[in-house]
């Protein structure tokens, strides 16, 4: 039961033109319900709202308009950052992983409401929040019952006013989002941005897809495209995050529907006794490996710059040969030297067995391009 002031709170963020949604990190039970229910807040109270990757939001974008999910890059030029902070923030679910994102709001220290039904502390940031212990399903209902904000008992939809705060940033996810796509689109070559790029748009409906720590989840926070193909996300955050990649993966798949794991590979070397359950297996996972030889988010730190001793003890390139690593477990394992080929191999998915589709990358001329590209905003 909900004890708070509900009616007073939600006309006073109904008053507030400078308000954001946060989608943050969450696996809901009913992803469909979810996003509506996010969907009509953001449409009823005229705010953006910026969603996290890990969240479905991104994969069923019809029923969020005002869809953001290039804030990470957005909030890189100072200028805009500024314009667009928020007097009150609604986070749904867990932190985003964008360190820019959270840098930015605990520089603006807005007012913050999280809506979350667990007693799990949500907020990193530590800041001037308010913790709403119910659903965004609860709060999305609540709304047409409050007669007094209009004679028709429903809050009504705006338009977006030219200049006004939603328009700029629906304006600049228009125009990083030309930005990257274009980009994405004229690039021919192997480079693990574009990965994460391609699937938001080429994978089966409703696939699940476990995604590994490091440089891939950020890439696909950065770049993954929003779409209507309801694809599932699937994750293990925290300081323990590496571990068990594969292994969750595969029992995410087992006796569901055909998988993907889009994982690094440090991540998947960690966990590679995972394969031994390949004879137990029922079901299909394919498993997109990104090798770069190394850890690649470390490239985007200060100490990459510091060779020794960046190399042995950051980055740790193993050299591993995957094509008989593989051939141990009797897994199929298979060389992406070609896009076509990796839109090829993922649409149709098979129904059964576990195979390997590796991509061999260039780390260091990859965070380049990160940089030069996109993160130099």
């Amino acid at each position: 039961m909900l004890t708070w002031g509900k009616e007073s709170l939600i006309k006073q963020w109904h008053k507030c033109e400078r308000g954001i949604i946060i989608a943050g990190v969450t696996q809901p039970q009913n992803p469909e319900k979810y996003c509506r229910a996010i969907g009509r807040i953001s449409q009823l109270l005229n705010w953006p709202v910026l969603a996290e990757a890990l969240s479905p939001v991104r994969n069923y974008a019809s029923l969020n308009p005002y869809l953001i999910s290039t804030y990470d890059l957005i909030l890189r030029n100072q200028q805009l950052a500024e314009q667009l902070t928020p007097e009150i923030v609604i986070q749904i679910g867990d932190f985003p992983t964008s360190k820019q994102l959270r840098s930015w709001l605990n520089k603006t220290q807005s007012k913050r409401y999280i809506i979350d039904p667990t007693y799990h502390n949500l907020d990193p940031l530590h800041g001037n929040t308010i913790h709403l212990r119910t659903s965004v399903e609860n709060i999305a209902a609540i709304f047409p019952q409050i007669p007094s904000l209009n004679p028709a008992g429903e809050i009504l939809l705006s338009s977006i006013s030219k200049g006004g705060f939603l328009q700029l940033w629906c304006d600049a996810e228009a125009k990083i989002r030309q930005a990257i796509d274009g980009k994405m689109a004229a690039t021919n070559s192997i480079i693990e941005p574009k990965v994460s790029w391609l699937l938001s748009q080429i994978l089966p409906p409703q696939t699940p897809i476990f995604i590994a720590n490091s440089m891939p989840v950020r890439d696909v926070e950065f770049f993954w495209k929003p779409n209507n193909l309801e694809i599932q996300p699937f994750f293990n955050r925290g300081a323990n995050g590496i571990d068990g990649t594969l292994s969750t993966a595969l029992g995410i798949a087992h006796r569901y529907r055909s998988s993907i794991l889009l994982t690094g590979d440090l991540a998947l070397l960690h966990d590679t006794n995972g394969f031994l359950i390949n004879n137990k297996f029922v079901g299909h996972l394919t498993i997109i490996l990104i090798n770069n030889n190394g850890g690649g988010i470390f490239e985007l730190l200060p100490v990459a710059k510091f060779d020794p001793p960046f190399e042995d003890f950051f980055a740790t390139p193993q050299n591993i040969n995957f094509d008989r690593l593989c051939a141990t477990y009797a897994v199929d394992r298979e060389l992406i030297d070609r896009w076509e080929k990796l839109k090829q191999k993922l649409n149709p998915l098979p129904t059964s067995g576990i195979r390997v589709l590796e991509l061999a990358t260039d780390r260091k001329f990859d965070a380049k391009w990160r940089q030069e590209q996109f993160l130099g905003l």
